[in-house]
């Protein structure tokens, strides 16, 4: 596998993914800096940007590895993303989920008629489980560690720097680190002197801990349970993040509950929590809102109604 995703790829994802997907929304949030600016993936359809990088990843296989069916592992976006993409080019999906995924992402598989199974305490144990399924036939599409999914997450950065050309900073959510990969190759091969800060939730720290050799475990019961996981050894997510991304931030999970009434109070937006993490770093000035133009990666927007009620009733 090539260990590196170039301009060029994300400009041919755009041209492949313009006939099926629209520009999400970029809207002003002025509460959150004079220039701040948020980039509504939950806006997308799947309600998710993983849409982007599952379309691209499947209109990318030749008729061959599209006719064996799809396998991968997923919290949840990407789930949902791979079913709704399979569907639409004919290819059979089968997503590993773990079993404490929300009842709405489980949904989002099986609306778009893919098998959603339920295997695991967490997300590793998923994934675990359906590389060992990939010897069955079906081909692999990682969440992240793909360069057709990196490729279509960094074509949210072209049409960052199409709709904010004046964009000075963008704050990404990071998990296995396939959205940040992208958008970072994207704006930084436009414009270098962008930065590009990934952030964490502190249950799930994966790429915090890469970036600065720490140790912090995860923690399985998040409000950002789409962010857990470690990341695959080997995974190219890791040296392009390492080149381009200028630093990775933390946010609590009283930081992340208070980021998403925020959306739904301010900005009107149902968003999830690991979607919500750029917008806790600004509002609780994690990261200073030091008035440079900043685009905010809001990635998601699939939350249950549980967990949104006990957001909403105070997160204790």
């Amino acid at each position: 596998m090539s260990e590196t995703v170039t301009l060029g790829d994300i400009v041919l994802a755009g041209q492949r993914l313009g006939a099926h997907l629209v520009p999400t929304p970029l809207e002003a949030a002025p509460k959150l800096g004079e220039k701040a600016w948020l980039k509504l993936e939950n806006a997308n359809k799947t309600h998710s940007f993983k849409i982007r990088g599952a379309l691209n990843a499947i209109l990318s296989l030749d008729e061959a590895a599209r006719d064996k069916g799809i396998i991968a592992a997923s919290s949840g976006n990407h789930a949902g993303a791979l079913a709704y993409a399979a569907q639409l080019t004919g290819a059979s999906a089968q997503i590993l989920m773990p079993t404490n995924t929300p009842e709405k992402k489980i949904d989002n598989v099986r609306r778009y008629d893919a098998e959603a199974v339920l295997y695991g305490d967490n997300y590793d144990q998923a994934e675990a489980e359906a590389l060992r399924r990939v010897s069955h036939g079906r081909t692999w599409i990682s969440p992240y560690n793909d360069r057709q999914v990196i490729a279509g997450a960094g074509t949210i950065g072209l049409e960052i720097m199409a709709q904010l050309p004046e964009v000075e900073r963008v704050l990404a959510p990071v998990s296995g680190g396939g959205l940040i990969a992208g958008v970072a190759t994207a704006v930084k091969g436009m414009n270098p002197d962008i930065e590009v800060i990934g952030v964490n939730a502190e249950s799930a720290p994966a790429m915090y801990n890469l970036f600065y050799d720490n140790d912090r475990p995860q923690v399985w019961d998040t409000l950002a349970e789409a962010l857990s996981g470690e990341i695959e050894a080997g995974s190219i997510t890791v040296p392009i993040s390492r080149r381009l991304v200028d630093e990775v931030a933390l946010v609590s999970e009283r930081q992340i509950a208070a980021a998403m009434r925020y959306m739904i109070e301010t900005q009107g937006w149902v968003v999830e929590g690991g979607g919500a993490v750029g917008v806790a770093a600004l509002l609780h000035d994690v990261l200073p809102r030091d008035g440079r133009v900043t685009a905010v990666l809001v990635s998601g927007g699939n939350v249950d109604g549980d967990v949104l009620g006990r957001v909403l009733g105070g997160f204790h």
